[in-house]
């Protein structure tokens, strides 16, 4: 059977069995033995062709999945660096207790102070730049101790940090001054604190 073909793999390697000629490469069986043509009915066995669709669609799977993982960790990327994705600590004054008391501005107390917290920062260094996230929401403590007595602002963006405001309270409430000031810095864009200081 040398000038015949497989028609399943295109082998020319065959061997006789009982009724017919076996494929020596892919096991496929023809019971006659006339000449094997392209244009021949099919073999009546044909061994690979199931385990053929099976790794098939065992490639198809892992392919769907490598996509699937790949379009996250590009969508977690790209969110962390725009600077869309804020997540906040939020502020719970009850959670602590100084058995120091000290003299604050304002509202400020020490558990107030103690709940502040500050964002972790990462630095990026495919675009140099710094983001932060798990930092408590400025506008959540100004509605707990009231607006700041002095503002100092970073407009632009400056050595890869974003624009930062820096709040202080440094009077108490019938505005005389304290022993203790207290100051926090926020992204503008995201108002999460970044940064805080009792001095």
């Amino acid at each position: 059977m040398r000038n015949r073909e497989c028609v399943n793999c295109g082998s020319t390697e065959f061997h006789q069995v009982e009724n017919g000629w076996k494929c020596d490469y892919c096991g496929t069986l023809y019971l006659d033995s006339e000449t094997i043509t392209p244009q021949q009915k099919q073999p009546l066995y044909q061994p690979h062709q199931h385990k053929k669709r099976r790794i098939n669609g065992l490639v198809a799977v892992v392919i769907i999945w490598v996509g699937l993982s790949l379009s996250y960790f590009i969508f977690k990327s790209d969110t962390s660096d725009s600077g869309d994705a804020v997540s906040y600590e939020p502020l719970d004054p009850e959670m602590t207790d100084s058995s120091t008391p000290k003299n604050f501005p304002g509202k400020w107390t020490q558990s107030i102070y103690e709940s502040v917290k500050v964002a972790t920062e990462h630095y990026h260094d495919d675009t140099e730049k710094y983001t932060f996230e798990g930092g408590s929401s400025y506008e959540e403590l100004e509605k707990l101790v009231g607006k700041p007595d002095t503002v100092i602002s970073w407009e632009k963006e400056d050595y890869g940090m974003p624009p930062r405001t820096q709040a202080t309270w440094d009077k108490t409430s019938d505005g005389g001054y304290t022993e203790n000031s207290i100051s926090v810095t926020y992204e503008k864009n995201t108002m999460m604190i970044v940064d805080k200081d009792s001095y």
